[in-house]
C-alpha cells in the first residue's frame, strides 16, 4: 500500500516535470487623468495661439513683409507724394527707399502704440538741393536749400496729418493692447505647461496626457485659425484699397499658423507611436 509520504514524492516529482505554465502578466491599464488633461489642453491650445499672434499680425516684421510685396506701399507712396505736389515738389524726389524707410517708421510707430510721426526732411533737403540746381543758372543759389527748413515742417505736418485718422490710432492701441494681453499668455501658458509636463513624467503619463492634449489642440486652434484666415478678407470687402492686401495677409497667416499647429502635430503623432510600442517593449523587459 502507498503511503502519504510516497503519493507526496510523486507528486512533487510530477511538478518538477511538468511545472504549471506561469500567468500572463496583467494588461498596463492607464489610468485617466481628467483634471490635468483639461488644464494642460487649455494651456496648450492657448501657448500655440499666443505663438501664432506673436510671429504674424503682432509681428512688425510680418507686417512689413506682407506691406512691401502690396499696393499698400503704393499708396503711402501716393499720399506722400500728393502732400509734395501741394509744395510744387516734383514726385520723382520720394525713391522707394525713402518709401521703405518711411514704412518702417510707421509700422514700428504703430506697433509701440504711438501717432504716426514721419520724417520727411531728407526728402525735403533733396527737394531744395534739386531747386538750387535749377536756380543757380539765374543766380539765386541757395535759394532752394533756405526755404527746405519751412517746407519740411509743413510737409511733415500734413502728411501725418493724414496718416494719423481716429481709425490708425485705435488700430495702434489695440494692438498695443493685444501684444500686452499676448504676451501675458505666452508666459503663463508657457510656464504652466512646464509644470505639466515635469508632474506628467515623474507621474509615469506624460505621453498619455500630452498626446491627449495635443489632439485637441490640433483640432481647436486649426478651426480657429482657419475661420479668422477665412473671415478677415470678408471684414475688408468695404475697403477696396486694401481688400487685397488683407487677402494677402490672411493668406500668409494660415500659412504660418498651419505649419506651427503641424509641428505640434507631428509631436501628438510621436507621443501616439511611444503609447502603442513603447509599452510593448517595456512589458517584455
Amino acid at each position: 500500500m502507498t503511503t502519504r509520504s510516497e503519493i507526496r514524492a510523486q507528486r512533487e516529482a510530477a511538478e518538477k516535470e511538468h511545472p504549471a505554465p506561469a500567468a500572463d502578466p496583467e494588461p498596463v491599464v492607464e489610468r485617466s487623468h481628467h483634471f490635468f488633461n483639461f488644464w494642460g489642453t487649455i494651456f496648450l491650445i492657448l501657448f500655440v495661439l499666443s505663438t501664432v499672434l506673436n510671429a504674424t499680425i503682432l509681428s512688425p516684421k510680418f507686417v512689413l513683409h506682407e506691406v512691401h510685396n502690396s499696393v499698400v506701399e503704393t499708396t503711402i507712396t501716393d499720399q506722400v507724394n500728393g502732400a509734395f505736389e501741394r509744395y510744387g515738389v516734383p514726385t520723382s524726389i520720394l525713391t522707394d527707399k525713402d518709401t521703405d524707410r518711411l514704412l518702417n517708421q510707421a509700422v514700428n510707430q504703430v506697433y509701440a502704440g504711438k501717432n504716426i510721426h514721419l520724417d520727411l526732411s531728407r526728402v525735403t533737403q533733396r527737394a531744395g538741393a534739386a531747386a538750387d540746381s535749377q536756380l543757380a543758372q539765374y543766380g539765386l543759389a541757395g535759394v532752394g536749400s533756405a526755404a527746405s527748413s519751412a517746407l519740411s515742417q509743413n510737409v511733415n505736418s500734413v502728411v501725418n496729418s493724414q496718416l494719423n485718422t481716429p481709425a490708425v490710432e485705435n488700430l495702434a492701441n489695440g494692438i498695443h493692447l493685444a501684444k500686452v494681453v499676448v504676451n501675458e499668455i505666452f508666459m503663463v501658458t508657457g510656464i504652466g505647461l512646464a509644470v505639466l509636463a515635469v508632474l506628467a513624467v515623474f507621474g509615469r503619463h506624460f505621453a498619455q496626457s500630452f498626446s491627449w492634449m495635443g489632439i485637441w489642440t490640433v483640432v481647436v486652434d486649426g478651426a480657429l485659425c482657419g475661420f479668422v484666415g477665412k473671415l478677415a478678407p470678408q471684414l475688408a470687402a468695404d475697403q477696396p484699397d486694401y481688400t487685397a492686401f488683407v487677402a494677402q495677409l490672411a493668406t500668409d497667416f494660415m500659412r504660418t499658423a498651419f505649419t506651427t499647429i503641424g509641428l505640434v502635430l507631428v509631436v501628438t503623432i510621436i507621443l501616439l507611436i511611444w503609447r502603442i510600442f513603447g509599452r510593448r517593449l517595456l512589458s517584455r523587459r
